[in-house]
């Protein structure tokens, strides 16, 4: 009888311990998919998925919202909503978008790496061919995409279009890339670019804006 005890009591103790490893794991796997951004709600929590997708300035950018927020795969769960990122540019493919002004020539390149990252180089070419501007870098996503798009004038095509904002900056340069969100009266994808520099006290100066380039 005491053997047989010993062996319950040697069972029920072994299952305790597998079902506490086993909470230890779960509690493990959740900390790594979760995310809480400090801001004025501490009890805001993000779920994400994968954090491989989004850059953590798109992250902390969140902050700005009072909403449980979700990121999962190609969409967000903001509140009751569910909004998708843009996918105007197909991922780790580089498209090139072009435009004429003045006898300069601007041409962006873009590559979408993730869901929020696009890698660009930016240049500005004069009639002699001589390169007046030259860039390259990332830019983010800016979380404010999920309340609403941008507006950008297409004065050659007469209206306006949606476009979706790209940002990046640091202590001498900024730099904005606006990506159209629908296709041009001839169904070209449309982008814009605009940047600036910043004086010695690090305030934003007026930016040059590019003519609307659209994809070669």
């Amino acid at each position: 009888m005491k053997y047989t005890i010993y062996i319950l009591t040697f069972a029920l103790g072994l299952s305790s311990c597998n079902n506490q490893t086993k909470e230890r794991s779960e509690n493990k796997n959740s900390a790594d998919a979760t995310q809480t951004v400090p801001n004025d709600n501490p009890k805001q929590v993000i779920y994400i998925k994968d954090k491989s997708q989004y850059d953590q300035t798109f992250i902390d950018g969140l902050s700005q919202f009072n909403k449980p927020i979700k990121l999962i795969d190609n969409f967000m769960l903001f509140g009751n909503d569910t909004i998708y990122f843009p996918d105007d540019l197909r991922l780790n493919e580089k498209a090139t978008f072009v435009a004429s002004q003045d006898s300069n020539r601007y041409i962006l390149s873009l590559t979408r790496t993730n869901l929020t990252n696009i890698n660009y180089e930016f240049k500005l070419i004069d009639k002699n061919k001589s390169i007046i501007e030259s860039k390259s870098g990332r830019a983010i996503l800016g979380s404010g995409f999920l309340l609403a798009p941008e507006g950008e004038p297409d004065m050659e095509a007469g209206v306006s279009f949606a476009s979706n904002e790209y940002r990046t900056e640091n202590d001498n340069f900024w730099l904005v890339i606006n990506v159209g969100m629908d296709k041009d009266y001839e169904g070209k994808k449309r982008a814009k670019i605009t940047f600036g520099y910043k004086d010695k006290l690090k305030k934003t100066e007026d930016g040059e804006q590019s003519p609307i380039l659209r994809l070669e």
